[in-house]
């Protein structure tokens, strides 16, 4: 793709020569502000796909970055996406783009007034006097955003330009950033389940402590059933049982009790397979 990065006119031909016909949407966007504007934004996010698939060398410049580049329509980030431009490309390209909306500021506007000929600036104040109201302001700040080019552009003067090679190195480094905030959150969330789990187990095994006698019992009524599901009720107790003992520092008395567990039910070969996987 051929994208004149400064000149604001290769906006126009941007969109039809993707095959993308300019949308209702678009033509809305202009009756919010220039067409200048609308199309200084369309050629620079041109220049950005450009950018994002390596048609520039490193040292490639930036184009003059336009007003509004951090205040695109529903219309402008709905090609955005269709074109597959990477937003956070977007998002760092408009953090040195000037606001949309800023407006001439009062002494820069007198200037411009005083410079005019004496019959305009005549021709203003009837105007005002008339009572056009809005529609004569509205007018009166096109005729000067037309005439001060600034207005609707970065000064090139006051903002660094930045290298393609620039604006894709701030990319990669802000997707790890979040990537390592983002795993730092998964980290801390496990940690935090972890902390619960083992408390939640710790009040468990307080309370098993009081019943420990019956759930021996408990572990000898499933056995006695000679069922799987009921092994596996038997075995889970006996999980329970050990690492009471072990918090208890009565791993030895459990030992002999599991040993003659074993020896009692010997011929049970599938209580026994489940013991061994569970390690008991």
């Amino acid at each position: 793709m051929d994208v004149e990065g400064g000149n604001e006119s290769s906006g126009f031909s941007l969109i039809p020569a993707m095959g993308i016909p300019f949308s209702e949407g678009m033509c809305s966007e202009t009756s919010r502000n220039s067409v200048g504007t609308l199309v200084s934004r369309l050629s620079r996010l041109g220049w950005l796909l450009c950018a994002q698939n390596e048609e520039f060398g490193e040292d490639e410049l930036e184009p003059v970055v336009p007003a509004g580049l951090g205040e695109l329509s529903a219309p402008l980030h709905s090609l955005i996406e269709f074109l597959g431009i990477d937003e956070d490309l977007v998002e760092i390209a408009a953090s040195a783009s000037a606001p949309l909306n800023a407006g001439p500021d009062r002494e820069e506007l007198a200037t411009w007034i005083q410079s005019l000929p004496e019959k305009e600036k005549n021709s203003l104040l009837v105007a005002a006097v008339s009572g056009f109201g809005e529609r004569w302001k509205n007018g009166l700040l096109r005729r000067f955003e037309q005439q001060n080019a600034r207005r609707t552009l970065s000064a090139p003067d006051t903002i660094c330009r930045r290298t393609t090679g620039d604006l894709l190195r701030l990319v990669h480094a802000r997707v790890e950033e979040r990537t390592r905030l983002l795993e730092a959150k998964r980290a801390a969330e496990a940690a935090r389940r972890k902390a619960e789990d083992e408390a939640n187990r710790s009040r468990y095994l307080d309370e098993l402590r009081k019943r420990e006698d019956t759930t021996w019992n408990q572990i000898a009524t499933h056995i006695q059933k000679r069922q799987p599901n009921e092994y596996d009720k038997a075995v889970s107790l006996l999980i329970d049982l050990r690492d009471l003992a072990v918090r208890q520092g009565r791993v030895a008395t459990f030992q002999s009790a599991l040993g003659e567990l074993r020896q009692e039910h010997a011929a049970k070969e599938s209580l026994l397979r489940r013991l061994a996987k569970a390690r008991l």
